[in-house]
């Protein structure tokens, strides 16, 4: 990775402090790290390899050099857009942003499965992790980490997925430039935090949501929490579930995951 050659190219965009790295552990502990150096709002840590990156119920995210894209974006609170009843929708963002690139800029029939995943033909291209930071009662900032997987290599021969995974070059029969691929999601970011607070993100959200009208079964790493047809995503970000005897639940992410009920 080139990293001049990186950064000029974010240079267009309007986001704070670029840091770029050959390999980190984790680019959302990397980015916590600059937030408490003083990194200013909408900075954005990238890195070319990640070796122990955060995935959700614990699980991680490792990027092999040169073959896909880590980063976190570092977000502060502003009046009237991040506030308390708006963090769950951050996960939203970020499934939102990938999937409107990957449906308007490749010509991919992609799905948001909540809450964080990305997928192109029932199989994971991207994974969304939002991290929430708190100084006592009080939100110090938010950062937004995404993984893409861009090249075929990203994806080892033989590793085993708990769910079926893709790449973007997979899905397309070609290689692409990450560089590029990178400027059309952080545009794209750019454009949909603006409209955090506004019916349009979850309107889009529920839009792209795969299953929906669907059985599927919730879970934690204790097992089973319920199961039932998905209605859609509410204004808070949480998943609307109706159970077998018409009763209808809302779920909030935390470490839940979905799958669809097993029909064989």
């Amino acid at each position: 990775m080139d990293i001049d050659h990186w950064k000029q190219g974010l240079n267009d965009l309007p986001l704070g402090d670029v840091y770029i790295y050959q390999e980190v552990e984790s680019t959302n502990s990397e980015a916590e790290k600059r937030i408490q150096e003083g990194a200013p709002p909408f900075s954005l840590v990238l890195a070319d390899a990640q070796t122990a990156g955060r995935g959700r119920q614990g699980r991680s995210w490792i990027t092999r050099p040169g073959t896909a894209l880590a980063l976190s974006w570092i977000l502060y609170p502003e009046p009237g857009r991040i506030q308390q009843e708006l963090l769950g929708r951050l996960a939203g963002l970020g499934a939102v942003a990938v999937w409107e690139v990957l449906q308007e800029e490749y010509q991919l029939s992609a799905s948001v499965k909540w809450p964080n995943d990305v997928l192109v033909e029932g199989k994971k291209i991207a994974g969304i992790l939002p991290e929430v930071h708190w100084d006592g009662c009080q939100l110090t900032d938010v950062i937004l980490g995404i993984g893409l997987n861009v090249h075929r290599e990203a994806l080892p021969q033989d590793a085993e997925f708990i769910f079926p995974a893709t790449t973007l070059e997979d899905c397309l029969g070609e290689r692409v430039s990450r560089l590029e691929f990178l400027q059309q999601i952080m545009t794209s970011l750019l454009k949909w935090y603006g409209r955090l607070a506004e019916p349009t993100l979850i309107n889009t959200w529920n839009s792209a949501l795969a299953h929906r009208e669907e059985s599927v079964v919730l879970s934690t790493s204790q097992g089973e929490i319920a199961r039932g047809v998905v209605l859609g995503v509410k204004d808070d970000g949480s998943l609307s579930l109706r159970d077998a005897t018409g009763v209808v639940q809302d779920f909030h992410s935390g470490e839940i995951q979905v799958r669809l009920v097993d029909r064989s």
